[in-house]
């Protein structure tokens, strides 16, 4: 399983930088995720840990349009990242938040 930041899914994805957050309104990233294993065909699924501060995880939301979608070996599709910041939200100026994208047979 691979997560890449280009559509020929060349270039690891290791980090995204969601820039200015305007609490109520979401904003998306385009990411590609690929299959790179040979003889299982795996569906998708996404969460998140490592939330810094703790506080974030709530009223910012990330959800995703792929989830158990099943790719072949091989295979790779465009997912769109879409996060949400609560528009009640206090306190938090700067987050960060682990995604973690598994594959499973």
């Amino acid at each position: 399983m691979g997560v890449y930041s280009n559509v020929n899914c060349t270039t690891p994805l290791s980090s995204i930088n969601w820039g200015t957050l305007t609490p109520g309104t979401p904003i998306t990233q385009t990411i590609y995720v690929k299959n790179t294993g040979s003889g299982l065909s795996l569906a998708l699924s996404m969460g998140t840990s490592s939330w810094t501060p703790a506080g974030a995880n709530g009223p910012i939301t990330l959800t995703w349009n792929q989830e158990g979608t099943r790719l072949q070996p091989g295979q790779s599709v465009a997912a769109t990242l879409t996060l949400t910041v609560s528009s009640t939200i206090a306190d938090v100026t700067n987050f960060s938040v682990q995604i973690n994208i598994t594959g499973t047979n």
